[in-house]
């Protein structure tokens, strides 16, 4: 009983009221959910995009490290080469003076090897003689420092000649062109390749900002991001904050930095700490990428969006409320105007239309009404006008197939036949006569199959060929697939008569006329085609247009045949010709296969 009062009240109330009422709702409950519902997914769809994007940020970062690593160990093969070249060109017994030319040729030979590879920084040689060659300036008195350190141990631990060993990033004052700056490492040792005998031990430096230079590059794209690389024992090798190089980064990453293997892309701490990490492993050197971005910054702007959206939706809100009254004016009104004129159409009125007093909506409503209405009445005519076009075509294409010359001139060519004692020809130009007649004059369906079709052009055809021997002779190919395509009765003898009077008989010789069939896409092509004396552009321009020049049909036979096509299968089938003025002319009919024919056609 509640349930029935609250329904009257309802229906009691004003169209700007029941407006009002439902727009609250309306507007309040989408508004909660998409404050609620798209901040957690925007904001889910906002971290597994920057996934994807560092994951694929950090393998670039990671082939460009790849590429400095690999230039590193290109320019160390080269230097050994060369080494291997001076000391077999270097005399046994050598002066001090030789000495210090073999000195400057090695620095020189180095400092030229490391030209191409601008991002090695330098290149160190020890040999067992204790001399320290290297491609910057000599003077530094700390290079001694070599021997006492097991920089030359970890270089011979991997022992086979032509074998890398990186040494750890790290900051030392000998071995390098700038104690400032921490260098990574390739050390290489070199035997001679005639003896086998050590030579020395081969050092390769590359500083710490070849390294960061990239990871600085990346940064430039958003400030919040951090990026920096460890290595195995987990101290940061390479990063843009120089304050924290060599030094483990905070504790809360350890987790993430003992995952090794693919990318690893997870989110740490709690609250406003939370942050992305994403860690890039490269096992060449046993070495992480890590790339760290607070999510609240991360998401800052869909937090900013959420709220804007939320003030323009009670915005809205207000103003809907404003105009509830008068917008249920403007929708109200015209629509039942609309609604009018639907009941008198449905009484059969037809005679009737809608008053367009706006241009929104309802104004549009009106007019597609009033548009409607047209098109039924303009249909209806169509469809009367066309169904006695449709009688009126059937009864000219008989009185122009059954002309009483044919059928004399056909018994003429039996009496000659006969009085020649040509039996067979005879008996066969009689039944071929009887057979085209019994269809030109028998009733039933108006689309029959090509097979029957086919079937009187050739009885036609046959006749033909014996009133006129000397003028054609004829092939027809029609597949089997396609031989029960439904087609207009008597579509094809008037393409074959065109072709015989107008194509072949002013040839001068015997011609042939070909009748084929093919599918195209959904269609079917049905060609009559002869290699008579063709048409002008301008007859075949006539022949086209389907009109004389009186504007009447120029042959009430094609114009016939075209119009019973469209007919019975719509506008976009019907005759098509091409012709060349002494080769011949192609008639294409096109009609629908057997699928878009729907199976069968009432007529």
């Amino acid at each position: 009983m509640r349930g029935d009062s609250l329904v009257k009240w309802f229906g009691r109330l004003q169209i700007r009221n029941k407006i009002i009422l439902i727009f609250i709702p309306l507007i309040i409950f989408p508004l909660l959910a998409l404050g609620l519902l798209s901040g957690q997914m925007f904001s889910r769809s906002m971290i597994e995009k920057a996934k994807y994007n560092f994951k694929d940020e950090s393998k670039l970062i990671m082939q460009q490290i790849d590429t400095i690593v690999k230039n590193t160990e290109s320019s160390a093969n080269i230097i050994t080469t060369d080494i291997h070249r001076m000391y077999a060109e270097r005399p046994l017994l050598s002066s001090t003076v030789e000495q210090t030319r073999f000195r400057n040729l090695m620095q020189s030979q180095l400092s030229i090897d490391l030209i191409i590879f601008p991002d090695v920084d330098s290149a160190v040689f020890v040999d067992t003689e204790g001399q320290i060659y290297s491609s910057y300036a000599y003077g530094n008195p700390n290079e001694q420092k070599v021997f006492t350190s097991d920089m030359l141990e970890k270089a011979k631990e991997k022992g086979s000649y032509g074998v890398n060993r990186w040494l750890p990033m790290e900051q030392r004052d000998y071995l390098v062109s700038d104690p400032a700056v921490p260098v990574l490492t390739l050390s290489k040792v070199v035997y001679n390749l005639k003896t086998g005998n050590l030579i020395g031990t081969l050092f390769v430096n590359v500083k710490e900002d070849a390294l960061s230079a990239f990871l600085e590059t990346a940064r430039e794209t958003s400030s919040d991001k951090k990026y920096f690389v460890v290595d195995g024992t987990q101290r940061t090798v390479s990063t843009p904050d120089k304050s924290k190089l060599l030094l483990k980064p905070e504790d809360r990453l350890n987790d993430s930095l003992r995952k090794t293997g693919s990318s690893v892309s997870e989110i740490i701490g709690r609250g406003s700490g939370r942050e992305l990490v994403t860690v890039t492993y490269y096992d060449k050197l046993n070495w992480k990428l890590v790339n760290t971005i607070s999510l609240q910054k991360l998401t800052a702007d869909i937090h900013r969006n959420i709220t804007l959206t939320i003030f323009v939706g009670i915005g809205c809100l207000l103003l809907s409320l404003l105009l509830a009254g008068k917008l249920s004016q403007i929708i109200v009104n015209p629509l039942l105007q609309v609604t009018k004129a639907m009941r008198k159409v449905r009484e059969g009125d037809l005679n009737v239309t809608s008053p367009v007093t706006t241009e929104d909506e309802t104004g549009l409503i009106s007019t597609v009404f009033n548009s409607m209405v047209g098109r039924i009445q303009e249909l209806m005519r169509t469809i009367t006008n066309e169904q006695v076009r449709k009688r009126e075509y059937e009864l000219a294409l008989i009185h122009a197939q059954i002309k009483p010359h044919f059928l004399y001139n056909t018994l003429d060519t039996i009496y000659v036949l006969n009085d020649l004692e040509l039996n067979e020809a005879a008996r066969d130009t009689t039944k071929a006569l009887a057979d085209f007649y019994r269809v030109v004059l028998s009733k039933g369906n108006e689309v029959i199959p090509l097979s029957e079709e086919v079937s009187i052009a050739a009885d036609y055809l046959a006749i033909m060929q014996v009133r006129n021997p000397d003028v054609l002779r004829y092939e027809i190919n029609i597949p089997k697939s396609l031989e029960g395509v439904k087609v207009p009765k008597l579509s094809l003898q008037p393409l074959i008569e065109n072709a015989i009077y107008h194509g072949l008989k002013t040839k001068g010789s015997q011609g042939l006329i070909s009748i084929e069939a093919y599918t195209h896409g959904r269609e079917v092509i049905i060609t009559v085609e002869d290699n008579g004396v063709g048409m002008s552009e301008e007859q075949v321009s006539r022949i086209v247009e389907y009109r004389s020049r009186e504007g009447k049909p120029a042959s009430i036979g094609i114009y016939s045949v075209h119009e019973r096509i469209k007919l019975y299968f719509g506008e976009p089938y019907g005759l098509s010709v091409e012709s060349r003025l002494g080769k011949g002319t192609v008639m294409k009919m096109t009609i629908p296969g057997t699928e878009a024919q729907g199976g069968s056609i009432d007529v």
